[in-house]
């Protein structure tokens, strides 16, 4: 019992921790003015679902919770010590029977639903990497493009620098004093 309320008092924390952090993050995101569109469009989509991911959170803590405080744990704990003390092969149905039985309906449909939450969180978690993965992979992208065209103006500026060398006569290009792009590395 104690196992499982310091578990579900550690989700209530990280999901009240990660919910605080995401608003801040929201507030940051709306007093940013320069922020690209995109960007700021992707970090609002990543601050939407870590928050709704620290709800699912708080509240698979809270039914955790519930189920402990509310006595459920103990009275499943005593459903099997009255069957071995009322056991009676002839014996009428007891009522009590059939209680316990609908108990333990309620408290397996309980989990299932406790655990429908943990999946939902999952499915939070891996949509919310995938949609990192595609923001990054397309900065990506466009540095690699933009790596690649200044390449491409070194790579023609040197071959260009190689043909005067190779003419006589042919001053070598004058140096741009405006140019405002730095040196290839």
């Amino acid at each position: 019992m104690t196992g499982g309320l310091i578990l579900a008092a550690g989700l209530v924390l990280v999901g009240l921790a990660t919910a605080v952090r995401q608003r801040r993050v929201l507030r940051t995101i709306a007093d940013e003015p320069f922020l690209p569109a995109e960007d700021r469009a992707y970090r609002r989509g990543q601050a939407r679902r870590r928050a709704a991911t620290s709800g699912l959170l708080v509240l698979i803590g809270g039914l955790i919770t519930g189920y402990y405080l509310s006595g459920m744990d103990a009275r499943m704990d005593a459903i099997p010590e009255r069957d071995k003390v009322g056991a009676a092969p002839d014996a009428e149905p007891n009522p009590q029977a059939d209680s316990d039985r609908q108990f333990t309906k309620l408290v397996g449909f309980y989990w299932i639903a406790v655990m429908g939450l943990v999946f939902l969180a999952v499915c939070l978690a891996v949509t919310d990497f995938w949609a990192t993965r595609k923001y990054w992979m397309a900065r990506y992208k466009e540095l690699k493009t933009d790596h690649e065209a200044k390449l491409q103006r070194d790579l023609a500026v040197y071959r260009q620098q190689k043909l005067n060398a190779r003419v006589p006569g042919l001053k070598p290009p004058a140096a741009d004093d405006t140019a405002t792009d730095e040196p290839p590395v």
